[in-house]
């Protein structure tokens, strides 16, 4: 089930990704308002009845509407997710088939567009049963059917939509639903009940998913009441030769599935996101950002950041000074992202703290908050540490490395190099673990650079790892640089690599320059 849920998401992230979808579909929608009004002004209204004069009104409205909508949707800070996508491509679908209803009207009678007339009423049909698919996919999302039977009802609609289109291609040779007349009018031909057979397998397949959803019952009344829309206008007005409005009444269903379910939901995303936005200040807010850190001590400088993939994030850091001679430096990555790992990383953050304050060793700190988090750890969560006690007169460092990344040091007048050593166990994924230690020595002019996986993982669109190799090479272009501005020049070359790809996971850095008493 957790492999299927995560096809999906893969599936809608693809979808939120595609930045041309939402000013493609504004643009098309444009251009088919335009040019319905254009081909109305040119055509005139000598020989119109007046059922098709209101069916073309009918649809020139009902085009500016999707155009104005699909022009809101550029506005909508949503416009990348995946849902946004799928109502404009609904939008403008519908609006291409309210051009080809017009169109169809306007050539109606007149026997030097019969060709025209032919070619439209198929691609009118052939648009019906896109939109049919279409507008399954929407109510699919409004009411978040994700489920195996409806997985299974999915590939039903979706195999089933291909036979239905060749069939509306077949009326390019054979007046299978319709017939343009000697006179060059419409007519239903006999064989017109085929063309309604995709609308009825695909109706009755929403009316079981409404039934068996797991939304709420208003939802389920809302979905239920927008689809029997259509269904009633085609009722109404199916024996009235030249009044077609049934993707107008289309429109209207669209809009109000959008206006009360997906705004609805627009609201509670925007509750979420401000407490979102309290959690991230509060983060922010446990993590020492005050740079430079006591600048009255020469001995050393130091510079750290962390970005979150998301609002919140797991990677921490940490700096303080444990009494006048020793320096605690941390860095962590909690297993996991958003707002469980941001809990666990502050109650992790707080014990190291805590524990080092008592005077233990690096080794017997982890292995003292390692017993606390296995003690209380239901969700089995886990986190990599790098901790490092520097003796700040001494240039002495003893660390100790729980799964960690390894540290980067360059010795002074040296390059980066990666420090390996064997790592101990995580911190939380079992109790009664010892973790060794390393010791150190930091001569004056030596830069020690820790970081988290979200630096060597990050990955650009053709999926290729930033690597060490990039990472030792932008640090040794950098090696005479502060901390600070080190750090800059890596986040900017890894910005640089994955370009407008989303951040996958955290990115945390922490670099210290040891100056020593004696530089």
């Amino acid at each position: 089930m957790n492999s299927i849920v995560t096809k999906i998401n893969d599936q809608r992230d693809w979808l939120g990704r595609q930045t041309w979808i939402v000013p493609a579909c504004f643009g098309f929608s444009c251009f088919l308002t335009v040019a319905s009004v254009v081909l109305m002004a040119v055509k005139g209204f000598d020989g119109m009845r007046g059922e098709w004069l209101f069916s073309i009104g009918a649809d020139i409205f009902c085009m500016a509407v999707c155009a104005m909508l699909c022009f809101s949707a550029t506005l909508n800070r949503q416009t990348r997710s995946a849902d946004a996508h799928v109502f404009v491509t609904l939008l403008t679908t519908n609006a291409f088939a309210l051009f080809l209803d017009e169109v169809s009207w306007l050539v109606q009678g007149d026997l030097r567009f019969s060709t025209v007339n032919l070619v439209d009423n198929v691609l009118f049909y052939l648009m019906g049963s896109v939109l049919i698919y279409l507008f399954w996919n929407y109510i699919r999302r409004a009411l978040r059917l994700y489920d195996i039977p409806m997985r299974i009802a999915h590939c039903f609609v979706t195999v089933m939509l291909f036979p239905s289109m060749l069939l509306c291609l077949v009326n390019f040779v054979y007046p299978l639903f319709f017939e343009i007349g000697s006179d060059g009018v419409y007519r239903r031909a006999a064989q017109w009940d085929v063309s309604q057979v995709y609308l009825s397998i695909t109706l009755t397949v929403v009316i079981i998913a409404i039934c068996f959803a797991q939304a709420s019952k208003k939802e389920r009344f809302v979905a239920v009441s927008f689809v029997a829309i259509p269904f009633v206008n085609q009722i109404i007005t199916s024996g009235v030769f030249g009044l077609s409005t049934q993707y107008a009444a289309m429109t209207v269903s669209i809009v109000l599935i959008y206006g009360v379910l997906f705004a609805e939901r627009e609201k509670t995303l925007a509750s979420t996101e401000m407490e979102l936005g309290v959690a991230t200040k509060i983060q922010a807010d446990m993590l020492p950002n005050t740079f430079p850190f006591m600048p009255e001590r020469t001995e050393f400088d130091l510079y750290a950041f962390m970005t979150p993939a998301k609002e919140v994030g797991g990677d921490f850091y940490d700096f303080f000074m444990v009494d006048d001679d020793r320096l605690a430096l941390v860095i962590a990555d909690v297993s996991g992202k958003g707002i469980p790992a941001a809990l666990f990383m502050m109650a992790s953050k707080i014990l190291i703290k805590n524990t080092v304050m008592t005077g233990k060793s690096p080794g017997e700190t982890l292995v003292t908050v390692n017993n606390q988090i296995c003690e209380s750890n239901r969700e089995e969560m886990f986190v990599t540490v790098w901790l490092g006690i520097l003796e700040i007169g001494s240039g002495r460092l003893i660390t100790a490395n729980a799964g960690h990344e390894y540290p980067v040091l360059k010795p002074s007048g040296g390059d980066f190099e990666l420090m390996k050593a064997k790592h101990s166990f995580v911190v939380g994924g079992m109790a009664g673990i010892k973790y060794r230690e390393t010791e150190i020595q930091l001569s004056p002019g030596d830069k020690l650079f820790v970081y988290t996986d979200g630096v060597p993982e990050a990955e650009n669109g053709r999926e290729e790892q930033y690597g060490y190799d990039r990472f030792l090479a932008v640090l040794n272009r950098n090696k005479d640089a502060s901390p600070d501005r080190l750090l800059e020049a890596v986040r900017a070359d890894v910005k640089g690599f994955t370009q407008n790809q989303p951040q996958f996971d955290d990115l945390t850095m922490l670099c210290i320059h040891y100056r020593g008493k004696d530089e």
